[in-house]
């Protein structure tokens, strides 16, 4: 359980935060509408992170990771935001497929399952609003990235329940903090989905 635990608790805390990092994107150079964002670089940045929530500096760490040729283009730091998202939303369901589930609660072991549903089609929502992008298509992207927002808080929810449960129970042990783990990963991925809904706002 503690072997479990840790292994979870490793990629949640961030050892897998700087993959998309090491895998540059295309260079695509888009227009929003009939003119180009004014922001690059570390304004651009800042303006994407601001206000995104709880890990409003691990946003910025995040995205100040992209390619230079990427961070200098608002449409290029989208791309690279929503390309982090969709890498770390299907390694995550990678990892908790890879959970002995039985072992766990039957109330964690819902949740975990609930999540793995809303997850699932994680990726197909990323490419969409990616491709939505590319396409000049910017409302249809914005609607994309919120539904994906939607799917997390979905899994969020299920999570919370299950803590809560565990709690009343006087339950303080494994299941409880990777509960607690898990929800703070989903939080701080809707923190980068929300810089890219920034980045789209910003042009």
């Amino acid at each position: 359980m503690v072997c479990r635990l840790f292994f979870v608790s490793a990629i949640l805390l961030g050892l897998s935060l700087s993959a998309s990092a090491d895998q540059p994107l295309p260079h695509l150079k888009l227009r929003y509408g009939n003119k180009v964002s004014t922001l690059s670089g570390e304004p651009l940045i800042e303006t994407a992170c601001r206000g995104v929530g709880e890990f409003e500096s691990e946003c910025i760490s995040t995205l100040q990771s992209a390619p230079s040729h990427q961070k200098a283009d608002a449409n290029g730091l989208t791309f690279f935001t929503l390309r982090f998202v969709m890498d770390h939303a299907v390694n995550l369901t990678v990892d908790i497929k890879k959970l002995k589930i039985s072992e766990l609660s039957p109330l964690l072991q819902s949740a975990l399952n609930d999540c793995l549903d809303q997850y699932n089609p994680l990726d197909d929502l990323i490419e969409d609003a990616t491709n939505s992008v590319v396409a000049n298509s910017y409302a249809e992207a914005q609607k994309f990235i919120d539904v994906a927002m939607t799917d997390i808080n979905v899994c969020d929810s299920s999570l919370q329940a299950s803590n809560m449960e565990e709690k009343l129970e006087g339950k303080t042990g494994d299941d409880v903090q990777l509960a607690k783990n898990l929800k703070e990963y989903n939080v701080f991925l809707k923190n980068i989905l929300s810089a890219a809904s920034n980045i789209l706002k910003a042009n």
